[in-house]
């Protein structure tokens, strides 16, 4: 019996294609069926679990971040103002070269972000 190398190429890369394609459709059925859950990441808690605080170090612990973010605030509001003029101006210079579809993306990229920054706010006790 003699087959080709013609043959053979065929047969192999039929093989690998269907090994490849199988790869595929079954990382994308995990990522479908399994979908990660977006992690927020908190130092304050990381720092609790990983050196194991008490109720009254955790407490105080808070404390000493809470004093933290105030201070950073205080320091950086004189600054806020130019950072956000900045920013803004940034998006306009942006938005000039993108399509009308892409823009759509863009508001809803600066929405959702805009969302998320507001919710680490309200974990972190900033706003209510």
């Amino acid at each position: 019996m003699s087959t080709s190398p013609q043959a053979k190429s065929v047969a192999i890369l039929s093989i690998l294609g269907a090994f490849l394609t199988g790869g595929v459709v079954g990382f994308a059925t995990d990522r479908a069926l399994n979908k990660p859950e977006p992690r927020y990441y908190d130092s304050q808690d990381e720092l609790a679990r990983v050196l194991g605080f008490s109720d009254a170090q955790r407490a105080a612990v808070d404390s000493v971040w809470a004093w933290r973010r105030g201070l950073q605030r205080e320091t950086l509001a004189p600054v806020r103002v130019e950072l956000d003029r900045w920013r803004d101006s940034a998006r306009v210079l942006i938005l000039n070269e993108l399509d009308e579809a892409q823009k759509v993306k863009f508001y809803q990229l600066i929405e959702r972000n805009e969302r998320l920054a507001d919710s680490v706010a309200r974990v972190r006790g900033e706003k209510r």
